[in-house]
């Protein structure tokens, strides 16, 4: 009567094979055999029919015949193959030629390598009986079984085919094809059971091919052995093949040594003194080389041992334009992902003090004698001087340019207003001539004339030079208080004061970055302007005020006199441009001046007016320094 243990295994393989009945005596070894038997093999998830066929194909190395026999007839239906009752069982003439198949041996195995490598890994679906692909898989699963000389490369062709899970399965397939061809070469008194016997007495080519298996004679040690010994003597010929070329080769090995490192140790040199940052990082953002001047352009040394992209993702990069980078988008991430060099790349790079200069990157990928890429090499050149030589390049020609259309208009202007004093001094020069001596009294007056045309004229060639002086030269630009300048212009121009009996109001005003000299200029011409162009009877008041306005002061000189039309505001700052007569003295170059030392600070100027008689308000801009105030002031005749 069968055991409960015996029960289980005969409904799984549909008989009760004598391969479970060796260990009757010890229940515990056959439990623990079905068991192994269940895990590596009746529930292995790789495909029944694949399984069972290739347990027949590996059993032929067996040399107890037991085993193959046993799983010929599960192939044939006498069972179920691997335990699987609804695997439908092959014909004879099937199984025929998987038993007449030859192991493929050293050449012979590379086309069966190379079907492996055209598979989709990991395998979707696995190959059918006795097409290239099972023979491919079985061939390598043979020579890993078997441990041939072939084996690692079979293994790894069922690696890249198979992928790693189903790998494992297989490998678990062939631990136990060898449990059992080793368990049944140890129970020599195994014997076919009846239903096997009469399939081989039934089917004698059956039989020739299992019973008479040439691969059967020689065990697997002694397969491995005899071609471990074909591979030595392979081994030995060329062992005395290198031997022979690394003598001759010695030498000039030794000499190429030296010079690749007498060549690498001028090349660092060489790299050392370079003027540019040079540095080389791995494919995983790890510094490998730097040169001294990197550590300027970076602000501080890297560490050799950090980890991948600490270093490099630390860096604050910027495109010129002034975005950030982020880490992901670096230049060096792009040529270690595409290989593609990047060329004369303008950066700003961002030190540990928070200092930018400006940089030309230069980065090339490193790569293996395989053109792979393994890391880069970067050069990175300061470029901060020269980019600061550009813009002052362009802004002085942009002020050229300002300068030269300015000389176009002014040298227009000067020509038409010198014409005038000089044709009246030469009109009355000619009546001088022509006048009778004995006429005292006209010529006195015709002296006269001629004296206050050529005062006019001296005082024109003044107001000319101050006008070409304060476009030319280099600024002195310092921190001025305006308050101080005002006091200044106060005591220049006190008699006029008096005279107009003005009174000037000036508000809180701030320290700014100016030249001043010209700032003094700037607000002597406006206060005599105003100063000038009072109302008559009316006594003028000037109100100076200052305001900050962003990054710039706005400051204002607002007076009551008669004020300027809408149409004349941009005309009134036109070199020798004037509206009212001679009436008024004046030269028509204060505004003029006014424009010019404004413009040349970086700021603008503007007039504000109704032509109601309400006054103007002259507004003007320039850079910020340290923000100062005091208290109002009150100028007033005294």
């Amino acid at each position: 009567m069968n055991t409960p243990l015996e029960n289980e295994i005969a409904k799984r393989f549909g008989i009760l094979p004598n391969f479970f009945r060796l260990a009757s005596s010890d229940p515990a070894i056959a439990k623990n055999l079905w068991g192994f038997a269940q895990f590596a093999y009746l529930d292995n998830p790789l495909p029944s029919l694949f399984k069972e066929r290739l347990f027949v194909y590996l059993s032929r190395f067996c040399e107890v015949r037991y085993c193959i026999a046993r799983h010929v007839g599960f192939l044939a239906g006498l069972g179920y193959p691997a335990g699987d009752s609804s695997c439908l069982p092959q014909s004879v003439e099937v199984i025929l030629p998987l038993l007449r198949r030859p192991l493929p041996l050293g050449e012979g195995l590379l086309p069966l390598l190379a079907v492996c490598a055209a598979f989709d890994s990991p395998l979707s679906s696995f190959p059918e009986p006795d097409s290239p692909g099972e023979q491919a898989l079985f061939a390598c699963a043979t020579h890993v079984f078997l441990q041939t000389p072939d084996a690692p490369q079979a293994h790894e062709a069922l690696r890249r085919a198979l992928g790693p899970l189903n790998l494992e399965q297989l490998n678990l397939v062939l631990a136990f094809v060898r449990t059992a061809h080793y368990w049944t070469k140890l129970h020599p008194e195994l014997v076919l059971e009846d239903d096997i016997s009469h399939l081989l007495a039934t089917h004698e080519t059956l039989a020739q091919c299992i019973l008479k298996d040439p691969e059967a004679r020689t065990d697997s040690l002694a397969r491995q052995v005899a071609a471990e010994l074909t591979s030595l003597r392979k081994l030995r010929l060329q062992h005395e093949s290198i031997t022979k070329a690394y003598q001759e080769l010695s030498v000039d090995h030794q000499y190429v040594k030296h010079s690749l490192l007498e060549s690498e140790e001028n090349l660092r040199e060489l790299v050392a003194v370079m003027p540019a940052a040079v540095y080389a990082c791995s494919r995983e953002g790890i510094i490998t080389y730097y040169n001294p001047q990197a550590i300027r352009i970076w602000g501080r040394t890297p560490g050799m041992d950090d980890p991948p992209w600490s270093f490099l993702d630390s860096r604050r990069i910027y495109r010129p334009d002034g975005t950030l980078l982020q880490p992901e988008d670096a230049p060096v991430r792009a040529v270690l992902a595409t290989g593609v060099p990047i060329v004369n790349c303008e950066l700003v790079v961002e030190r540990p003090d928070l200092s930018r200069i400006n940089v030309l990157a230069n980065i090339t990928a490193l790569r293996d004698s395989a053109g792979a890429v393994t890391g880069a090499v970067s050069i990175f050149q300061d470029i901060t001087e020269l980019k600061r030589i550009q813009q002052d390049r362009e802004a002085l020609l942009h002020e050229l340019e300002r300068s030269n259309r300015e000389l176009s208009k002014f040298s227009y202007a000067v020509s038409h207003d010198l014409q005038a004093p000089v044709r009246g001094v030469r009109a009355l020069t000619q009546l001088l001539v022509r006048r009778d001596d004995s006429l005292q009294e006209d010529s006195s007056h015709l002296l006269t004339l001629i004296e206050q045309a050529t005062s006019g004229m001296e005082r024109l060639i003044e107001s000319l030079l101050r006008y070409a002086q304060a476009g030319q030269g280099q600024l002195n630009r310092q921190r001025v208080p305006v308050e101080q300048v005002i006091e200044s212009v106060r005591t220049t121009l006190a008699p006029l004061i008096a005279e107009t009996r003005a009174r000037i109001v000036c508000k809180p005003l701030p320290v700014v970055e100016a030249d001043p000299v010209l700032l003094e200029q700037l607000l002597q011409n406006l206060i005599v302007n105003a100063l000038q162009y009072h109302r008559p009877g009316e006594a003028p008041v000037i109100e100076i005020s200052g305001a900050k306005s962003g990054e710039m002061w706005q400051f204002a000189v607002k007076d009551n006199g008669q004020g300027i039309p809408p149409n004349y505001h941009d005309h009134v700052f036109e070199p020798l441009k004037r509206l009212h007569g001679s009436e008024i003295p004046g030269t028509g170059l204060g505004l003029a001046l006014c424009r010019t030392i404004v413009a040349r600070h970086g700021g603008r100027i503007w007039v504000e007016s109704e032509p109601s008689g309400c006054g103007a308000v002259f507004c003007f801009t320039l850079s910020a320094a340290e923000e100062a105030t005091s208290i109002s002031k009150n100028w007033t005749a005294a």
